[in-house]
């Protein structure tokens, strides 16, 4: 097996320019994150208990998957970037935390501040703490400025790999601990497990685009794909399979972590990368088509990040809605696909809207001040 998986590779990079079964990849991940985050904010509205089921409760779980897919994906784009020395990272860190601000103010902020303004209630602008939260765009600021670092350091790949796994060493042993302060936790929050919305933190999930990015070295060197994935595909399909039921069985989703998926542990990671090759595998054999579906996933990876943040932004004033049209009632179980279906169509819409007519624009204003 090893020199036939040492046959797909070449000693030299051969495999350049744009990879399209990563952006095909993260066209479906893209559709996991607006399941998972429609069981999220619909979730609110369900009679209680309703959702305790093995089904939806394994169903959850199954997608958080496509948050380290789309990691592993951000380190492998770092190794084709033609932007890689330390001020081009510098300023894509700056360029995010941007994102960052404008995200959390549309998604946080605002619908907090209309529900305050409709029902005067005080408890309404508690929510709008979390636009200190450390979400996945958060950690992506962080994720570059660490490299950018690197690049400074003039580190290689085994030095990365081994201080981001110390890293995650020291984000488990830090699982939980507080400073005491409630706002230094919202600090410490960017970098470990401190409170409620230390979604990703820096020690746990920096191993992540670290190994996507040591995976990005040998992509350029990858010559021969079928071969590759024709051997690499069906074992990790067996592999995700056999975690996922042994989870089942010592009643425990995540092994490091247990229950609290935003502290994963290293053994989770080695898992979830597997869990990476089972949907880029999917996603290469489906590119290999020229068909519609393809297409669009093709164009929904090249757009993850704007679709990304509208669709938050449009679930969170959705949630607002459904405070104010259902009173009590409740939202049924089968409602949630609907609702990410319908989210995803005006996402990819105002999405397209950015990308032909807004953002021409607004780079033609700046060429014309420049």
């Amino acid at each position: 097996m090893g020199s036939y998986i040492g046959n797909c590779f070449d000693k030299q990079p051969v495999n350049m320019g744009r990879q399209r079964e990563l952006d095909v990849a993260k066209g479906i991940i893209i559709i996991f994150m607006l399941l998972s985050h429609a069981i999220e904010i619909v979730g609110w509205y369900f009679e209680p208990h309703a959702a305790d089921g093995f089904f939806w409760y394994g169903f959850d779980r199954l997608i958080k998957g496509s948050a380290p897919v789309y990691m592993i994906c951000m380190g492998i784009n770092l190794c084709y970037s033609k932007r890689q020395n330390v001020k081009d990272l510098v300023h894509r860190a700056i360029n995010t935390l941007g994102i960052v601000v404008l995200l959390e103010f549309s998604r946080a902020f605002l619908p907090c501040l209309i529900e305050w303004l409709i029902f005067r209630d005080p408890a309404s602008m508690i929510y709008a703490n979390e636009i200190v939260c450390t979400d996945i765009m958060q950690f992506a600021t962080i994720t570059f400025f660490a490299f950018a670092l690197f690049k400074w350091l003039r580190l290689g790949f085994v030095p990365m790999l081994a201080i981001s796994a110390v890293c995650s060493i020291a984000g488990q042993l830090l699982q939980g601990v507080s400073t005491g302060s409630v706002v230094l936790d919202r600090i410490a929050g960017f970098f470990w497990n401190s409170n409620p919305t230390s979604f990703f933190p820096f020690l746990n999930w920096f191993i992540v685009p670290v190994i996507g990015y040591g995976l990005g070295k040998l992509w350029m060197r990858l010559k021969d794909k079928d071969a590759f994935f024709k051997l690499v595909t069906p074992i990790s399909i067996v592999i995700t399979a056999a975690y996922y039921f042994s989870m089942l069985l010592v009643g425990r989703w995540y092994y490091f972590s247990g229950e609290d998926y935003c502290g994963i542990g290293i053994l989770d990671v080695v898992f979830m990368t597997v869990i990476f090759f089972v949907v880029v595998g999917g996603a290469y054999y489906l590119s290999k088509r020229q068909c519609i579906v393809t297409r669009y996933f093709d164009s929904l990876g090249q757009r993850l990040t704007s679709v990304y943040c509208i669709h938050w932004t449009i679930y969170c004033f959705l949630y607002l809605a459904l405070l104010c049209v259902l009173r009590g009632r409740y939202m049924p179980l089968w409602s949630v696909p609907f609702v990410a279906a319908a989210v995803l169509v005006v996402s990819d819409l105002c999405s397209r809207f950015y990308k032909t007519v807004l953002l021409k624009r607004i780079r033609k204003h700046r060429t014309e001040r420049g």
